[in-house]
């Protein structure tokens, strides 16, 4: 699991024919539990997003950007080893920017890494039910 480049979130979401499941790519999902009721927070995406529009979803997610400090970038050890600081980083500022908790509220070392999925999702939502995907 090595990082060989970089793509805009849009060209790695494009299913086409000659691309028919899009880009491999790194995401994250973070699922936000509130620890006196074990309630977890779900929110419906925007009607804005580009991908799974009005969708109930999961607390967060998003993807890990190159160029950004903290780092949100990890290597192959950092997955291996789960430690994944860079997308730990990625979900403490995505969790800003979609829900404003403050950066330093969550702890970086309070995130539980659980596992990495290799999948893809067809967002026919987007793009509609005749989608050649």
């Amino acid at each position: 699991d090595s990082v060989i480049g970089s793509e805009s979130k849009k060209a790695s979401h494009e299913f086409t024919p000659s691309q028919p499941r899009g880009v491999l790519h790194r995401a994250f999902s973070v699922f936000l539990f509130d620890s006196s009721t074990n309630e977890l927070l779900l929110q419906k995406r925007a009607s804005t997003k580009i991908t799974f529009p009005n969708v109930w979803t999961n607390t967060c997610c998003s993807h890990p950007l190159h160029g950004m400090e903290p780092s949100e970038v990890d290597g192959p050890e950092d997955v291996k080893d789960g430690s994944v600081i860079g997308v730990k980083n990625a979900a403490v500022r995505k969790l800003e920017h979609e829900l404003g908790i403050p950066v330093g509220e969550l702890k970086v070392e309070g995130f539980k890494f659980l596992t990495r999925l290799h999948y893809w999702a067809a967002d026919t939502i987007t793009h509609g039910k005749k989608s050649p995907w």
